[in-house]
C-alpha cells in the first residue's frame, strides 16, 4: 500500500508539472490533472488538499532532482570539471523527463504573475553555483576579489539560458555541442588579446571572468 500510494504521488506531481509547463499555474486545475492521470478529483484531494500544496511537491520533487545532479558534480574538485558534469547530469536527466527542464524555467517566471508562490519556489541551481565559485576561490582557481554572488549569477543566466533555449524553443535536443563551447569560453576567453593591450585594459575586466586565473 505505502509503495503504491508513493508511486500515485509521483504520478500526479509529474502530470501536474506537465500541465503547468503547458497551462501556467493559473491553468493547472485539479480538472486538467485529472484528465491527464485518469485519476478521480477526490483522488488528488486525497494526496494534495490545495493547488498550492501540488505546486510546492512538483518543487520538492525538482529540488531533489537537482540536487542528486550537484552531488554527481561535486564529486569533481576543479569548477569547469564540476560544472561540466552538471550540465551533463541535467542532459541525462532531459532524457529522462523532458518536463523538468521546462519547469525549472517556469519556475523562476511563475512567482512574478502569482506572488502567493515566493515562499514555496526556491533556486537550487543557484546555491550550487554559488559553492562552486566558493570552493573555487577557496582552491586559488579564481581570484580571492572575485565576485561571488555576481559571478554565481552569470552562471545561472547562461545555465537557465541553455535550458530555455533547449525547453522552449526548436534547439537541439541534445545541447552537448554548446555546453562544450561554454565550457571552452570559461577556459579560455571570449577574445584573445595580446600580452600588451591586456595588461592596458585589465582594470575594465570583471574580476574572475574570462581566462584562466
Amino acid at each position: 500500500m505505502g509503495a503504491d500510494s508513493a508511486l500515485t504521488r509521483r504520478q500526479i506531481v509529474r502530470a501536474a508539472r506537465v500541465v503547468l509547463i503547458e497551462r501556467g499555474y493559473s491553468g493547472m486545475t485539479f480538472q486538467a490533472i485529472a484528465e491527464r492521470t485518469g485519476l478521480s478529483r477526490p483522488t488528488l484531494h486525497y494526496y494534495f488538499a490545495t493547488r498550492e500544496e501540488m505546486y510546492e511537491g512538483i518543487v520538492i520533487e525538482a529540488r531533489e532532482i537537482i540536487g542528486d545532479c550537484a552531488a554527481q558534480a561535486l564529486r569533481y574538485e576543479k569548477l569547469l570539471d564540476r560544472l561540466s558534469a552538471f550540465i551533463a547530469a541535467v542532459q541525462r536527466l532531459d532524457g529522462r523527463d523532458p518536463s523538468i527542464v521546462p519547469f525549472l524555467i517556469s519556475a523562476r517566471l511563475e512567482p512574478q504573475r502569482n506572488p502567493e508562490l515566493w515562499e514555496i519556489s526556491d533556486s537550487p541551481i543557484r546555491a550550487f553555483l554559488h559553492r562552486l565559485v566558493s570552493d573555487s576561490i577557496r582552491l586559488g582557481e579564481l581570484e580571492a576579489e572575485t565576485d561571488v554572488e555576481g559571478l554565481a549569477d552569470l552562471l545561472q543566466v547562461i545555465l537557465y539560458g541553455m535550458a530555455f533555449y533547449s525547453g522552449f524553443t526548436d534547439g537541439p535536443a541534445n545541447l552537448a555541442v554548446i555546453a562544450r563551447q561554454v565550457i571552452e569560453l570559461f577556459a579560455h576567453g571570449l577574445v584573445h588579446t595580446p600580452r600588451g593591450e591586456a595588461e592596458d585594459t585589465h582594470h575594465d575586466t570583471p574580476k574572475g571572468v574570462g581566462g584562466r586565473s
